[in-house]
C-alpha cells in the first residue's frame, strides 16, 4: 500500500510541470470535497425528485418563496464573517471562531426581527401560509446563521476529511427529514398550511441542530487557539456590503416569479434551474479548496499562474454546456414529469456555467483582502445585475429572467479576470 502511494505521489508531482498546480494538496483535499459534494449532491437530487413527484406545485412554490424571503434577508447575519474567517485561519487566527460567531448571533436577531414583520404582514393580509411558517422560524435564524461558520472553519485549517464529513452528516439528516415528511404528507394531502409549514419548519430546524451540535464538537475537539487578527471583523463586514445587492439578486428572481405569475409558476422555474445547478457543484467545490492556498501566495504569483488554468477550464466547461444540453429533456421525463415545459429554459440556463471563472477569480481577491477591486468589482456587476433581471423579467417574463441570469454570469466571469491582470 504504502509503494502504491509512493507512486502515486511521484506521479502526481511529475505532472504539475503541465498542469502548473499543487497536484498533491489537489488529490487529498480534492479527494475529500468530491465525496462530500458527491453525496450530498444525491441526498438533494432525491429531495428534489421527491418534491416534484409528490408536492402540489404550488405547495413547492410557497415552499421556495418562504426560503427566498428568509435568504434576502441574510444581509443582517454577516454573511462576509464566513469567508473574512476561511481567509484568516490559514494564517493561523483562529479567534474569530468564537467571536464571529457570537456577533452573528446578536446580529443575527435583526435577520429575525425583518421575518417577523413579514409574518405579520402576511398575517394580517389572510395569508396564514407564509406567516405561520416565518413566525416559527424567526425564533432559530440567528444561531443557524453563528453555527454555519464551521463551514468556512474547517477547510480554512485545510481539515478536508472531517469538513466533508460533517458536510455529509448534515446534508443527509436535512434531506432525509425532508423525504419522510413529504411521505408521510400524501396522508393529508388537503392539509395545505400544515405541509409548508412541516416542511419549512424541518429544513431550518434540522439544520441548526445538527450545525450547532458539529460546532461544539470542533470546538470540544480541535480546540480552536484564540489569536485573533484585528483585520478579520472589519474586512467581514466589508465583503457583507459589497455582497448585499448580489444577496439581492440571489433571490430577486424567485421573489418577482412569486408575485407576478405565482407559486406553481415559480416552482417551474426553480426546476429548469435545478440541474444546472447541481452541475455548478464541482467548480463550487474548488472555492474552499483554493482559498487557503491563494491566502499564502502573492498577487504576481496567483496572476502568473491563474489566468491560464481558468481559460482550461472554461474551454471544458463549454463541452460540458453542449452534452447537458443533448440529454436535458430525458432527465426530466424521467425524473421531473410535471416539469418537463421547463426544458428549453434549463438549456439556456446550462451557459450560466461559464461562471465558474468568476468563482475562482473572486476567491483569488478574496484571498489577497484586494478590497477595493472587490467593491470596484461586484457593485457595477450587481447593479447591473438588478437592472438586467427587473427587465428581463418585464419584457420577456420567465424567459428574460434566464436570460438575465445568464448574462449576468457571463459579464461577471470577464470583469473578474480584469480585475484578477490588475493584482
Amino acid at each position: 500500500m504504502k509503494r502504491i502511494k509512493s507512486k502515486a505521489y511521484q506521479v502526481l508531482r511529475k505532472t504539475e510541470k503541465y498542469t502548473q498546480t499543487d497536484n498533491v494538496y489537489l488529490a487529498k483535499g480534492g479527494f475529500w470535497l468530491a465525496w462530500a459534494r458527491i453525496m450530498v449532491a444525491i441526498g438533494s437530487f432525491l429531495t428534489a425528485v421527491a418534491f416534484a413527484n409528490l408536492l402540489d406545485p404550488g405547495l413547492y412554490g410557497n415552499y421556495k418563496y418562504i426560503v427566498s424571503l428568509v435568504g434576502i434577508l441574510s444581509f443582517f447575519t454577516l454573511k462576509g464573517f464566513g469567508t473574512a474567517l476561511g481567509q484568516a485561519v490559514p494564517r493561523g487566527f483562529e479567534g474569530g471562531y468564537y467571536s464571529l460567531a457570537k456577533t452573528r448571533v446578536k446580529a443575527g436577531c435583526l435577520q429575525s426581527l425583518g421575518v417577523i414583520v413579514l409574518g405579520i404582514y402576511y398575517f394580517l393580509n389572510g395569508n396564514h401560509i407564509l406567516a405561520l411558517p416565518l413566525f416559527f422560524i424567526s425564533f432559530i435564524l440567528p444561531f443557524r446563521s453563528a453555527f454555519s461558520l464551521i463551514a468556512s472553519f474547517l477547510p480554512g485549517r485545510k481539515n478536508f476529511r472531517l469538513s466533508s464529513r460533517y458536510q455529509i452528516i448534515q446534508s443527509l439528516i436535512t434531506n432525509f427529514s425532508l423525504i419522510a415528511f413529504l411521505l408521510l404528507a400524501l396522508f393529508f394531502r388537503d392539509k395545505s398550511k400544515l405541509i409548508v409549514f412541516g416542511l419549512v419548519g424541518l429544513y431550518f430546524l434540522s439544520e441548526t441542530i445538527v450545525n450547532g451540535i458539529l460546532y461544539l464538537r470542533i470546538k470540544h475537539d480541535l480546540k480552536p487557539n484564540r489569536n485573533e487578527d484585528p483585520k478579520t471583523k472589519k474586512y467581514g463586514i466589508h465583503l457583507t456590503i459589497v455582497n448585499f445587492l448580489g444577496q439581492i439578486i440571489q433571490y430577486l428572481d424567485q421573489i418577482l416569479v412569486f408575485h407576478n405569475l405565482g407559486a406553481a409558476q415559480l416552482a417551474m422555474y426553480t426546476f429548469a434551474l435545478l440541474p444546472v445547478e447541481k452541475l455548478k457543484e464541482p467548480m463550487q467545490m474548488l472555492s474552499p479548496l483554493a482559498l487557503p492556498k491563494f491566502s499564502v501566495k502573492n498577487p504576481q504569483e496567483i496572476k502568473k499562474n491563474l489566468l491560464p488554468k481558468i481559460f482550461k477550464m472554461l474551454l471544458i466547461t463549454a463541452l460540458a454546456i453542449g452534452l447537458y444540453c443533448l440529454i436535458a429533456p430525458w432527465i426530466f421525463k424521467i425524473f421531473f414529469p410535471r416539469y418537463v415545459g421547463a426544458v428549453t429554459y434549463s438549456r439556456i440556463f446550462a451557459v450560466s456555467l461559464l461562471g465558474g471563472g468568476y468563482l475562482i477569480s473572486s476567491t483569488a481577491l478574496t484571498s489577497q483582502m484586494a478590497t477595493k477591486k472587490i467593491y470596484a468589482l461586484e457593485v457595477p456587476a450587481a447593479l447591473l445585475d438588478i437592472f438586467l433581471l427587473v427587465g428581463g423579467f418585464y419584457w420577456l417574463g420567465l424567459l428574460g429572467i434566464v436570460l438575465a441570469r445568464v448574462a449576468s454570469e457571463v459579464i461577471r466571469t470577464a470583469g473578474s479576470l480584469i480585475m484578477i491582470r490588475r493584482l
